[in-house]
């Protein structure tokens, strides 16, 4: 009876999206990172290509997030006006791994936070994804920086005080 009158009302699928949303953040909240990063390249939204053998010595921040979590929709803003202020020249990237996430649903979210779509990235094959963390194992969002495939830093979601040790990081040589 419960159920039946939560899916008459409309509240049963929303209800459902924020369940499996914290579930996939939960039980992925011990995350597992590689080692060594070898070179790669993703196409974004836009079909432009962003290959690491092109950055020579330059570095770059990741952030991987996925269309519904929660805290991505504060802070993928968040860095790309930090980003855009404070480092306009250093390459950000926002990478979705999930196959569930269309290229269309990404257009969306980035509309809908007021992010540049060529800022994003689609992983649809995981084959980025895996390069940073073990056994599948994610946490969103986790910001990455890197220098020549060095962790430079990693984090998991973004604070004042995160903001500044970014800072820090990207400034040094």
């Amino acid at each position: 009876m419960f159920f039946r009158s939560l899916t008459q009302s409309g509240k049963f699928v929303p209800l459902v999206l924020i369940a499996l949303s914290g579930t996939l953040f939960l039980q992925t909240a011990t995350p597992v990172h590689a080692e060594e990063v070898r070179r790669f390249f993703i196409k974004n939204l836009d079909n432009e290509r962003f290959d690491t053998r092109n950055q020579k010595g330059s570095p770059f921040v990741m952030s991987f997030f996925f269309t519904t979590c929660i805290p991505c929709y504060r802070e993928i803003p968040e860095l790309h006006a930090f980003m855009s202020k404070e480092f306009p020249d250093v390459s950000l990237l926002f990478v979705d791994p999930l196959e569930e996430d269309s290229k269309a649903d990404i257009r969306k979210f980035a509309r809908k936070l007021n992010v540049p779509s060529e800022l994003f990235y689609k992983d649809s094959m995981g084959i980025v994804s895996k390069r940073f963390y073990k056994g599948g194992q994610y946490v969103f969002p986790t910001i990455i920086g890197l220098r020549d495939l060095k962790y430079l830093f990693r984090y998991y979601g973004i604070d004042s005080e995160i903001l500044a040790e970014i800072k820090n990081k990207l400034q040094e040589r």
